[in-house]
Parts: C-alpha cells; structure tokens; sequence
C-alpha cells in the first residue's frame, strides 16, 4: 500500500475525521491511487490514498475541478470531498502521500454490457461534464497538453521494471520516440486546437457509475488536465467500444465509435462532427499513445503490472508495429532518443468485420 499499512490506514482515519472502529474494503481497479470503501463507524464513504510524489498543484486543480463539475451537474454526481475534524480537505503522510475522503456514489462501476442506451448515456454525461468544466480559465491553446505533461513525466523516469527482459531496450525508445512525434504533431494541427478547456482526463468505464442505462456518477478526477474537449469524447468513445478480448493490437467497433462521437455531438456539444471521424485513424493512434503512457506511468510508480484485458498491451504493439515501420525507425537509437528528449524539453518550457486493427500513419500536422 505504497508504505502505508492498513492499520496505519484506519488510525489516520479515526484522529483526522474523527470515527470509531472502521473496516477497510480494498477497491480492485485504478493505476493511480489506492482506494477503499469505509465501514463501521464512518457514514458510506470511499478513502483514496495517492501515490508518493503527488504535488500540491495537482490536489488543488482536482478539487477545483470536482467544484466546477459539482455547480455544473445536476443528474450525474461527482465526488464530494469529506473535510477533516479541522476542516482541511485531506492529510498527508511522511512520504507525501496524499489521503481524501469522499462520500459514496451509488452505483455499479462500468458500462453494463447488453445495455441499450448506457454507452450513449455515457458520452451525453462527458459532454455535460465538459459544459461545467468549460467555465474554467485555460492557460493554453495546445489540444494535447495534458498527454504532453503526462509524455514528460514518462518519459523522465526509464523504462519500468517489468519490461526488462520483456522488450529490448531499443523498442521501448521507438514507442516513445513515435508517441512523442504523434503529441507534436497533433499539437500543432488546426483541427484539432478547437474546444479546449479543462477536462476530465481519464472518462472511461471504471471510472463510470451506472443504475441500468443511466449514467449516475463519475469519480477519479485525479488525471484533469487542459486540452481538446472533442479529442477526449474520441478517447471515451475509443474506452467504450474497443475489444477487451484483443492483445496483439487495438481494436474496435468502428460501428459503435461512430456513434458514440454522435451522441457527443448530438449532446449540445460545438464542433463539427464530421471531421473528427474523418480522422478516425489518427484519432485511434493518439488513443494508443493515450493508454500506454497511463500504465507506463503507474507501471514507473509500482501501482501496476500488466494484465490482459488491461488496454495496454494491444495499443503497446500498435504503437510497436507503427514506429518500426516509420522511417524515423531506421536512424538509429541516437536519433530516436533526441526525438523524444526534444519533445519533452518542449514540454518543459510549455477480427469481427466490426472490429479492426489500426494502422493509422501519425498525425499530420495542418
């Protein structure tokens, strides 16, 4: 539990909120925090503890955020952050790590499969949640700008772990390197730079609460970030369609993608549809991008291993795939490593006929 024992856990909980006797019920699911349903003597609450290092900067956006999104909606619920004895907002440990406490929301987590209307009640309640968060000031005009901040952090700590004697060395440089190329391209493109604002960073189905078809809350704000507002309901859309059964590459229900990005749209949401699933396959590979540097990350701070079904391995060998066949691949690891580190420096300053393999080129700036 990231160096906290459970034990330790439940004392934190009884002298900073002051309750009795609590049990913990670990919460399976998440690559960024550790999170428990709370009983006994505490009201229905969920305890979150977050991974060591988290800054003091990102706990305040979140709580600004889940203010915004908690004024803006009215059927779809958000996390409400339980106070302190003291009425501090959260307590932290020796290692820095980050501990809140929230009211439960009811619900049964994930898009319920075989159900009409809950995928597109989903992609309703992001363009809602977007409608809040728009009111939001943004410091920058760059569509991608959370996945570059996220890119830099990634791209900062090596290669995890687990990798080691899983991929050569080699390979991990060209996934990144061609991840990296992919944000900067996309960063400079017109069609993209539209609708950016604040934006829930990680709306997909576990962090989605359903009763039947009807999307009841959305938790795990941990990740909000400033970018396109249509390129986040293309990577939700992307979430709820692709196929958990597939490893060796991602795939989706183009079907299903569709109209998913209709109901988006259909949503009250300003933007032309169209030409965003025009870019479908360049869409389907910034997702790619999307996935793998999430588990990279959580892979770097110990909190994940991979697993099937995860999202990971099949956009890990897309992005393999399209980076040793991009001519980049053939200058070498010298040049590879200067594509990446460039890229971060800029950070720094600023199967079924329905479901197919991506084979998107990277992103063409225009």
């Amino acid at each position: 539990m990231d160096g906290v024992t459970e034990g330790a856990l439940r004392q934190m909980l009884q002298r900073a909120w002051g309750w009795g006797e609590v049990r913990l019920v670990p919460l399976t699911g998440g690559h960024t925090n550790r999170s428990f349903l709370v009983h006994g003597d505490a009201p229905p609450c969920v305890a979150r503890l977050s991974w060591a290092g988290k800054t003091a900067t990102q706990v305040d956006r979140e709580a600004r955020m889940l203010a915004l999104a908690t004024e803006g909606l009215h059927t779809i619920a958000v996390p409400t952050i339980i106070p302190t004895l003291h009425g501090a907002g959260h307590v932290t440990t020796a290692a820095g790590q980050w501990l809140h406490v929230f009211e439960r929301i009811e619900g049964t987590t994930g898009v319920p499969v075989g159900v009409p209307g809950a995928s597109a009640d989903a992609m309703r309640g992001l363009a809602t949640l977007h409608a809040a968060l728009a009111r939001a000031a943004t410091d920058t005009g760059d569509p991608v700008a959370w996945l570059l901040t996220r890119y830099r952090r990634v791209y900062s700590r090596g290669m995890p772990t687990f990798m080691h004697g899983l991929v050569r060395e080699r390979e991990y440089d060209a996934v990144l390197t061609h991840a990296g190329d992919c944000l900067a391209r996309a960063s400079t493109s017109s069609w993209a730079s539209r609708r950016i604002q604040w934006l829930h960073g990680d709306f997909h189905a576990g962090n989605l609460l359903f009763h039947g078809a009807r999307l009841r809350g959305v938790v795990d704000f941990d990740e909000v970030g400033q970018g396109s507002a249509w390129l986040e309901a293309a990577f939700a859309a992307f979430a709820l369609s692709r196929d958990v059964t597939r490893e060796d590459a991602f795939c989706f229900d183009t079907i299903a993608w569709g109209q998913s990005m209709c109901n988006y749209a259909c949503s009250g949401s300003v933007g032309d549809v169209a030409t965003w699933i025009a870019r479908r396959d360049v869409l389907a590979t910034l997702f790619c991008v999307d996935q793998v540097l999430i588990h990279l990350e959580a892979a770097q701070r110990g909190l994940w291993i991979p697993g099937p079904g995860m999202g990971f391995l099949g956009g890990w060998q897309t992005l393999l795939q399209l980076a040793q066949a991009s001519p980049a691949s053939a200058a070498g690891d010298a040049s590879q490593r200067r594509t990446a580190s460039t890229v971060a420096s800029l950070v720094s300053a600023q199967g079924d006929p329905s479901c197919r393999q991506t084979t998107a080129s990277s992103p063409a700036a225009d």
